[in-house]
């Protein structure tokens, strides 16, 4: 299993730049599809999020612990609050209803990302 870091370019002078924090919480459809319908959201949700990350759209993503209705979190690779509305627009859990999603621009370091921790 590969371990996966979140991290920040080092600069001496640091550059900043804004990113699309995305908080997804839980839609008011959640509860009014059935088990099957959920599982083919999520099924979708997933492959909408192998998608961004793949079009480099998407620098994290993850589900939140616990039951609460704060579900998880996107990082998008932009400042553009409308075309981070888009991207999320398409997924198929925010348009069923089953999450909803809260955008906020996210001031830091110029050139985050994920890396793969080094192999022993």
């Amino acid at each position: 299993m590969l371990l996966m870091l979140v991290c920040c370019v080092a600069l001496s002078a640091q550059e900043m730049r804004y990113y699309v924090l995305a908080l997804l919480y839980r839609g008011p459809n959640a509860t009014t599809v059935s088990a099957e319908e959920s599982k083919k959201l999520q099924a979708g949700h997933m492959a909408n999020i192998q998608k961004l990350a793949g079009g480099k759209k998407l620098i994290l993503a993850g589900p939140m612990g616990g039951k609460g209705d704060l579900r998880g979190i996107f990082l998008f690779d932009t400042a553009d609050m409308k075309q981070a509305q888009e991207w999320c627009d398409v997924d198929p859990a925010i348009k069923a209803g089953t999450l909803r999603v809260e955008l906020h621009p996210w001031y830091s370091a110029k050139g985050i990302g994920i890396l793969e921790a080094p192999k022993p």
